[in-house]
């Protein structure tokens, strides 16, 4: 057998899964301090059985389990599997590869696979017994082996040895024996208190027992008496039954005479009736007629004299539109003649008006021309007089200014040069910079759009994420909530089945019945709850309504019955009703009974609520057919006093309305307590608890699509962020971007504005400076051309042209005054004008309206006219139509009259038939109430002879002769008898033979259990027999293996171990003296470290040499030892690497170096160790 490999998941630091490989040889782990190497051997322990945690250098059970990082979530679950070469099958089992594997839970549940199969601990410790690296074998040996041999006492040195030796399954064994041992003897010290305490019991259990005898003796006397007592009264019941059944006969006779004549007379006045009701709809058609014969006429009327009151009117309308007719001719007349006059006026205003335009005319020409004359003398005589005197100074500025202007001119161009061209540079700068400011801003907007889409969509997947995680946690919630009521459920069903299969809540001698093993057990049908399924809802009320009848036992025929009552008699089991479904007859109901079951409030039958097989028909016919079942209370009271509590009503709340008045109720027991009850309530419970499964599975499969959808939206919503945030950042730089372009562009538009301003006011000064410099030079080379004028002349025209214009003046503005004094007076009288003909339009609309309205009301008293006569006419008529239809109404009404006489006769024969018919239907009821009291009392009978086992031939058999009072007295005389026996325990036979049974089985038991304790001492004597035989050959071949292995690693020097104490060896302590080359002997705490550890290692690999294991662990053991003891050690693992695979865990170069293959374990990141193969044999083969 050979260790292969290892897969490790989630195991403390190697949180990925991780895969060791081990070849033959020795296999070296390395790496630093931390890496996790150690872990390694920690995970082969855990794996091959060790349950306690702190030798897995943990605190709980968790600690195991990958626990997390700052970037890595902790893992859940912990797996580590071993995969073994089996070829030599030195593993119990078929397969040539074995594979052990076992997995924890932060839960804390473990399980355990071999070879991917599930199963125990147990089975894995099985497996690796009797192979060397079982539970208690030496194949892992670490630091704390080694203190621990180092730091022990002998005697706790002992307990290794025998670890080794193989003796720990004997001494467990041992121990077993002698618990068993003490078990015995308390078992022996209970037996033979109980005994005491049975005897002190049975002598009381035995007179119990013989008054028990007696009492059954004279209670079956006293049954034989009460059941000749109550054959006797219901003979006497059924006797005074038939007597009410004739009464009952006759009183129907009777009353069925009387309803024939009560329906005769009904029948005649139904038709009476019928022909009166069709009268009626003659008579409604008639007053109908005549009353709309009347309106018609009242109509008329009205109308006559509402059209001779318009008539009037009309004539009334008529006189006054000729008057206003008149009135508006004349007022039109007026106003035409005042128009005319206006008109003649303003034509000679108009005359006057253009004569006074044209001497105006004239006149305003002659007074621009000598204005014009006067402003040319004024003007040329200043100016003449001004320029002389300015002459020579003008000449002189003139020609100074003429000279800047030049001198400023070519200033000018210069300066416009250059500024063209910055501003064509920036121009073109700008533009460039508008191109590229446009492109960023395309991008932007881009980046803007695409981050506020992912955005939109991050928070949808966020929001998604939310909802599903809330979501799962409430399924999560009501999925554990669910669970719990359905682990409730199936208890609760559990037991209640339980109780169902135990007959739990049946009398003993049903109980007897049932689980009777006899041939005429199959007979046995079953009690009466058993036999039907009735619905939760009815459960209490047919509870009730049963009452005791639900433990009835219903059987195939009598004889059966009869069998199962010998059966009952011989076994002492007590009494029961039987149900023989060849004798049990079906019970038919009355009137009274099918009309309540009508009313308000009445479900219904009993009979008819419940289901069952129709072979018991007649049982339930017989139990329910009659019981009526009602909704509450309130509907069955209603009910019963309608019929006089002739009816046995249940209600749904158990209240029970029995025939004759009497009720029970109350509080309802628990409803397992009954048959019934807990059948409804199985059913009930099974529906939920199938509801409840049914609703686990889905919020399973919910809870499985919430977790699916969760981790899609949390994967969505981490790719959206990322999106979100790269969309984001490149936002952000565009932004910058723009905003750096814009200010490029604006800087480059400012400045090339301000050279095109500063460009544009140069353009205009050098305009400005042309126009003047060209003015200048015009004027200067006037003034030189021109010689001064003769000022005399000039002032002589200016004195004439004044007075010209003075003269001129004053005729202007007498005309302009005649000319406004005309225009107004022309102004108003053309609007007197247009008011008088607005007015004569007026006048003419008024007067045509009025000839209008005029022929209007004319037609409109014509029409009249003719509408009063044809309406006269048509009154006339209607008035003997009236008549006529008054005369008609007034002889049906007399006809009518008879009929109704003829009704009340007939009506009161039929109250008098009712009355006569309801005193037969009280004979009636009062019979029937007498047959049911009759019937209950035989009922009753029947009840008290099924109540002592009885039926009517069995009481013919036991019955005893004697008249009524006799057969009273000697029932009150057994009943004394009885009752001077005192308290009768109807078990007291039972319970004796019992308790004389179990005094026997004490005896045997004592017997027994003496024997077994002296077969126990036998195998414990053997047992630590074989244990002192088998440790002394081991401890002796150990010994032996001890100084060979000492020696090879020492080179040289002797080691001895010795048992000390106790001449017992299992009780002995166990010494090591140690005897180094070149050194005296001692013991081992007066070496040095590095000797001790050597020393232990020795010892260890000597158990290994006694029991060798397929594979063996060193975890660090070579720490303590200088390099030539590293070297020793490393040498004896090359020359056994052959037979037993070696994996060292070791920081040691020497070690290292004698490794076949090396496993590196680092931790690149921190927290998670990782793995690194290197094959030391193939790299020095590829390198030779």
């Amino acid at each position: 057998m050979q260790l292969l490999k290892m897969e490790l998941r989630g195991f403390k630091s190697f949180a990925d899964k991780t895969t060791l490989t081990f070849d033959k040889g020795i296999t070296a782990i390395v790496g630093p301090n931390g890496s996790g190497k150690s872990n390694i051997s920690d995970a082969i322990r855990w794996v091959m059985g060790e349950q306690n945690v702190r030798r897995l250098r943990g605190q709980k059970s968790e600690d195991i389990i990958f626990s997390g990082t700052e970037k890595r979530r902790p893992q859940g679950a912990a797996e580590v599997s071993l995969y073994f070469d089996n070829s030599d099958h030195q593993l119990d089992v078929e397969f040539t590869e074995v594979v052990v594997t076992r997995r924890i839970f932060r839960s804390g549940e473990s399980e355990f696979f071999i070879n991917k199969r599930p199963c125990r601990l147990k089975d894995i410790h099985l497996l690796f017994a009797d192979t060397g690296i079982g539970q208690d074998s030496m194949a892992v040996i670490g630091q704390n082996r080694v203190d621990r041999i180092l730091n022990s006492k002998p005697e706790e040195r002992r307990i290794i040895f025998e670890e080794v030796a193989g003796i720990s399954r004997y001494k467990s064994r041992k121990q077993d024996g002698l618990r068993k041992i003490e078990e015995t003897e308390h078992n022996l010290e209970r037996i033979h208190d109980m005994m005491s305490v049975l005897e002190d019991q049975l002598e009381p259990m035995k007179e119990q027992a013989q008054r028990l005898q007696t009492f059954r003796e004279l209670d079956g006397e006293r049954l034989a008496y009460e059941g000749t007592l109550a054959l006797q009264e219901l003979r006497n019941a059924e006797r005074l039954l038939s007597k009410a059944e004739n009464n009952r006969i006759t009183a129907q006779q009777e009353r069925d005479t009387v309803t024939a004549k009560l329906e005769q007379a009904a029948a005649l006045r139904k038709q009476l009736v019928t022909r009166m009701e069709k009268e009626n709809s003659a008579l409604q058609r008639l007053d109908e007629e005549t009353l709309a014969v009347h309106n018609e006429l009242d109509s008329m009327k009205s109308r006559h004299e509402a059209f001779s009151s318009r008539q009037q009117e009309l004539a009334e309308s008529f006189r006054q539109a000729g008057q206003d007719v008149q009135a508006a001719e004349k007022k039109e007349g007026q106003i035409k003649e005042q128009k005319a006059a206006y008109t003649s006026q303003l034509e000679g205003k108009k005359q006057e008006r253009d004569a006074a335009r044209q001497g105006l005319s004239l006149t305003e020409e002659l007074f621009r021309q000598a204005g014009e004359k006067a402003c040319k003398t004024a003007d040329a005589l200043a100016q003449v007089q001004t320029e002389s005197a300015r002459r020579q100074q003008d000449v002189f500025v003139l020609t100074r200014d003429m000279e800047d202007l030049r001198r400023r001119l070519e200033e000018n161009r210069s300066q416009a040069g250059g500024l063209e061209q910055a501003k064509t540079d920036q121009e073109q700068a700008a533009s460039r910079m508008a191109g590229a400011v446009q492109q960023v801003r395309d991008d932007l907007e881009q980046a803007r759009q695409q981050f506020q889409s992912s955005s939109a969509l991050c928070k949808t997947w966020e929001a998604k994420q939310q909802e599903a995680n809330e979501q799962l946690r409430k399924a999560e919630q009501v999925y554990r909530s669910l669970q719990g009521k359905t682990a409730a459920l199936s208890q609760r069903i559990r037991v209640l089945e339980s109780m169902e299969q135990e007959y739990e809540g049946l009398g003993r001698a049903v109980k007897a019945v049932l689980l009777a093993q006899l041939p005429w057990r199959p007979r046995i049908c079953g009690v009466v709850g058993e036999l039907c399924t009735i619905p939760a809802a009815y459960a209490t009320a047919l509870d009730i309504a049963l009452g005791g009848a639900s433990q009835h036992v219903v059987t195939d025929d009598e004889r059966t019955a009869r069998q199962a009552i010998s059966y009952l008699k011989e076994r002492h089991a007590g009494r029961t009703t039987f149900l023989p479904l060849d004798t049990v007859r079906s019970r038919s109901r009355t009137r009274d009974e099918e009309a309540a079951s009508a009313m308000a409030g009445i479900i219904g039958f009993a009979d008819d609520l419940i289901q069952y097989d129709d072979k018991y028909k007649p049982v339930f016919s017989s139990l329910l057919h009659k019981t009526l079942v009602a909704e509450t209370a309130d509907a069955a009271s209603a009910a019963a006093r309608a019929y006089q509590h002739r009816l046995r009503i249940v209600c749904l709340d158990g209240t029970l309305f029995n025939a004759g008045g009497s009720l029970t109720g109350g509080s309802v027991k628990n409803r397992e307590g009954s048959l019934i009850s807990r059948r409804a309530a199985l059913q009930d419970l099974k529906q939920e608890a199938a509801a409840a499964e049914k609703k686990l599975q889905e919020l399973v499969q919910r809870g499985n699509d919430l977790r699916r959808a969760a981790g899609e939206a949390d994967k969505a919503a981490s790719r959206q962020q990322q999106t979100c945030r790269q969309a984001d950042m490149e936002q952000q730089k565009l932004q910058l971007s723009l905003q750096s372009m814009e200010r490029e562009e604006q800087q480059a538009r400012e400045r090339a504005r301000e050279a095109g301003q500063t460009l544009q006011k140069l353009y205009t000064a050098r305009s400005d400076i042309q126009a003047e410099l060209v003015q200048k030079e015009e004027t200067y080379a006037a003034w030189m051309d021109e010689k001064p004028a003769d000022t005399k002349v000039l002032e002589e025209e200016q004195q004439r042209a004044q007075d010209e214009l003075e003269q001129c003046r004053h005729a202007l503005t007498d005309r302009q005054v005649a000319l406004a004094t005309l225009e107004e007076q022309i102004r108003h009288l053309e609007e007197q004008i247009r008011q008088h003909e607005e007015l004569s339009r007026q006048a003419a609309d008024a007067s045509k309206e009025a000839a209008d309205r005029l022929a209007s009301i004319g037609r409109r008293q014509d029409e009249t006219r003719q509408l009063l006569q044809n309406l006269t006419t048509h009154i006339r008529e209607k008035e003997k139509e009236t008549k006529a239809k008054d005369e008609k109404k007034k002889a049906f009404y007399a006809s009518r009259e008879a009929d109704f006489e003829k009704s009340r006769e007939l009506e009161q024969q039929i109250n008098d038939f009712r009355d006569e018919q309801e005193q037969w239907n009280q004979r009636v009821h009062a019979a029937e109430v007498q047959q049911e009291k009759y019937r209950g009392e035989i009922e009753r009978g029947e009840e008290h002879l099924a109540r002592q086992g009885l039926s009517r031939e069995e009481a013919m058999k036991r019955r005893r002769e004697g008249s009524l009072r006799e057969l009273n007295e000697r029932v009150s005389r057994l009943r004394q008898q009885i009752a001077g026996l005192g308290q009768i325990n109807p078990n007291a036979d039972t319970e004796y033979q019992n308790a004389v049974d179990k005094r026997d089985f004490y005896h045997r038991q004592c017997e027994d259990l003496l024997e077994s304790r002296k077969r126990l001492q036998i195998v414990v004597a053997e047992i630590d027999q074989a244990m002192s035989s088998q440790f002394s050959q081991a401890f002796a071949e150990i010994a032996r293996h001890f100084q060979r292995i000492f020696s090879q690693l020492f080179g040289g020097g002797t080691a001895h171990i010795s048992l000390t104490g106790s001449q017992d060896v299992l009780q002995s302590g166990v010494s090591i003296l140690i005897q180094p080359p070149g050194k005296k002997q001692q013991p081992l705490t007066l070496l040095s470290g590095g000797e001790r550890a050597l020393t232990v290692i020795a010892l260890l690999l000597a158990f290994l040499a006694y029991h060798p294991a397929p594979f063996v662990l060193f975890d660090e053991v070579d720490a303590a030892l200088d390099e030539a003891n590293v070297i020793r050690m490393a040498r004896y693992m090359k020359n056994y690497s052959g037979t037993t695979q070696f994996i060292v865990i070791t920081h040691r170069r020497k070690t290292m170096e004698a490794a076949n293959t090396l496993q590196g374990v680092t931790m690149e990141e921190k927290g998670v160790s990782r793995l690194l193969t290197v094959k030391v044999d193939d790299m020095i083969e590829k390198g030779s």
